[in-house]
């Protein structure tokens, strides 16, 4: 009745195709990432700076309290 031809797998000019679905949900995931981990970077470099602030403000209380007292 119908008569369908195999399919050799081994053959490398085969190619899947690429669902158009599935491309936007490539995308979408990599944008999310991008954003992840931008954010995380943005984050990471408020704490830094606000480390550097913080250790700033330390010695400079260090430096008054021993020119104050000694």
């Amino acid at each position: 009745m119908n008569e369908l031809q195999r399919v050799d797998l081994q053959d490398p000019t085969i190619k899947p195709r690429v669902l158009p679905a599935r491309t936007g949900r490539k995308i979408t995931v990599c944008l999310l990432t991008t954003l992840i981990v931008s954010a995380m970077i943005a984050w990471l470099g408020f704490l830094g700076w606000g480390a550097v602030e913080l250790l700033q403000w330390l010695l400079a209380c260090i430096k008054n309290f021993w020119t104050t007292y000694f």
